[in-house]
This record gives C-alpha cells, structure tokens and sequence, in this order.
C-alpha cells in the first residue's frame, strides 16, 4: 500500500490539515445554521495551511537549502503544473457558466492571479510555496539560520500587522494577497520545517500532554484573538500572532507520536490531488446538489470525496505503470 520509509504520522498530520481545509472553506463560507460555531470552527481549522508549509520544507536535503534557485526549481517543478491545470479548468468553468474570468486581462491583472490563485483562490499556497523556499534558501546561503529565523520572524508581524490587525490598528482592511503570500507569511513556517527536522530528535523528550496542553492553549488563544480582529472577514480571520505557535504545536504532536498502519501513508500521499480539487467538489455539492445549507454534510462529503477521489486517480496511475511495464 505504501512505502515502508514514508512516516506514517506525518502522512496522518497530512490528513488532518486537509480536512481542515475544507473545514475553514465551508465555515469562511459561513454556516448558514449556526454562524457563532462557523467561527469558531473557522478559526480552529486554521493550523493546515501553516502544517503544509511546515511538512514541505521538513524534508528538504541540506544541500537545496543554500541552493535557491535548485530548491525553488524543485518546488516550482513538483507544483506549478498542477496550479496551471486547476487554475485554467476553474477559469474555464466560470466561462461556461456565462461568469467573468475572475481576472483583469492585463499585465498586472496576469501577476496578480499568479501570485493569487484568482478565482482558484486555494491555489495562492503553490506560488507561495515556490517564492517562499527561495526566501528562505536566499537568507540561508547569504546570512545563516540564525539571522533567517529572525527576518522571517520579522516579515512575518509585517504581514500580522498590514493583514489581520490592520483594521484595529489603522481603521481599514487590505487585500488578502497583500499579507498572505510567500514573502511574508510563508517563510517562517518553511523554517520552522527545517529546524523540526533537524531537531526531531531532541522533541522525543516532550512530554505529550504537554504538547496537547499546548495545542489547546494555542487554539484557544487563535480563537480569542481572532474575536478581536474579525472585521475583514465574514466569520473567522487568515492568521496571527497565535497562528504561529498553533501551527507549531500542531505539527509538534504528530511529530512526537508514533503511528504505524499503512492506510495514513496511502492517505497522506492522496492529500495534494485532494487540495487541489476540494473547491472543486466543494462547489458541485453546494451549487448542484443544493447541499450548501447543511455545512457539516458539506464538510465530510467535501473531504470525503475529494480525498476518495485522490486515492483512485493515484491508484489508477500506479496500475497503468504496472500495466506498461508488464507489456
């Protein structure tokens, strides 16, 4: 079912942020029954995001990380083509659906839904990843670890600043591209990746309910902080202070426990395809089948599907292979 190398635990982690995904896209959606939960529920699934970027830069080779422009190939390599594909089917779709392309076709309007997503609005994490490992493999090579944790540290309370708390702090909201992207939001969970890997093994002393101590206090502070911020968004908001130590909690606990069963690496493997479509399925339940009114139902179908649908393509592609090398 799958490689006997992949960590099973962190295939487990993989899972769990995407089910969070389509938590906060159904919840940022608003619950139509009871939006005081949408919230809540909203802001407790805001740990994936920053998980994804902390599991992408975890297994990074030494060697990439002074390396920019290798380590952002790669990374550019393994996702932009399927950012490409999705973007240009739900720009398609749109078109068919007698909509507008969700872009300004002009040279600015064009960088803007690379750096975006665009009507894709999911897919922003993809060229954020790219540019955010070519941030922080640039401060590497030139100015060490020590001083990558500090500027990325700093970039990111610029983003805190100008994205969430810009409405308490200077009466107005800003764009989300403008703080959620890959210069200031991304590169410090990228770094906290790298040094969970390589002090994984120094975290087997954390006691685990301290870590669950930990995760909660972060969630609930994620929440608290949130209720001061809300303004920019419907329900919950994007990210904080807290969103930092929440995500590191988070991915710390999985870090920590020992999982074993096969089905997480095999799940865990499925979870990109699943992201990619989630929005996708998302749509079709709420839009066709009318189902946008029942958001827990959205959010298992939605998660369900998406990754079921994942497992099978992945599937078919490895019986293909088989098929091919067997002729």
């Amino acid at each position: 079912m799958t490689q006997p190398s992949r960590n099973a635990s962190l295939d487990a982690l993989r899972v769990l942020s995407l089910f969070g995904i389509v938590t906060l896209h159904v919840a940022g959606g608003g619950f139509a029954d009871n939006k005081p939960l949408g919230f809540v529920v909203d802001e407790l699934s805001r740990f994936a995001v920053p998980v994804f970027f902390l599991m992408s830069a975890y297994f990074w080779k030494d060697a990439d990380l002074v390396a920019p422009l290798r380590l952002a190939g790669k990374v550019a390599l393994r996702v932009m083509p399927a950012f490409a594909v999705i973007l240009a089917l739900t720009i398609g779709l749109r078109l068919l659906e007698g909509g507008r392309p969700g872009f300004e076709p002009t040279p600015g309007g064009l960088l803007l839904l690379l750096w975006s997503g665009g009507p894709a609005f999911h897919l922003w994490f993809l060229p954020a990843l790219v540019l955010g490992s070519a941030v922080v493999a640039t401060l590497v090579k030139f100015t060490g670890l020590r001083w990558t944790i500090a500027i990325t540290l700093a970039l990111y309370l610029i983003g805190t600043l100008i994205g969430a708390y810009s409405k308490p702090l200077f009466g107005h909201g800003n764009p989300f591209w403008m703080d959620r992207n890959g210069l200031l939001f991304a590169p410090i969970f990228l770094v906290a990746g790298v040094l969970l890997r390589r002090h994984r093994h120094g975290l087997a002393c954390l006691p685990i309910p301290a870590i669950i101590v930990a995760v909660v206090a972060f969630a609930a502070l994620h929440v608290a902080e949130g209720y001061f911020v809300v303004g920019r968004y419907a329900l919950g908001h994007d990210y904080s202070l807290s969103t930092l130590g929440y995500g590191l909690a988070v991915a710390i606990l999985f870090i920590r426990i020992e999982l074993h069963s096969p089905i997480w690496s095999t799940l865990g493997q499925a979870t990109f395809g699943a992201y990619l479509i989630h929005l996708l399925v998302l749509k079709l339940l709420a839009g066709s089948l009318g189902l946008g009114r029942y958001s827990w139902l959205m959010i298992i179908l939605g998660f369900t599907i998406s990754l079921g649908l994942a497992v099978a393509w992945r599937a078919g592609r490895a019986s293909l292979a088989r098929y091919r090398a067997a002729a």
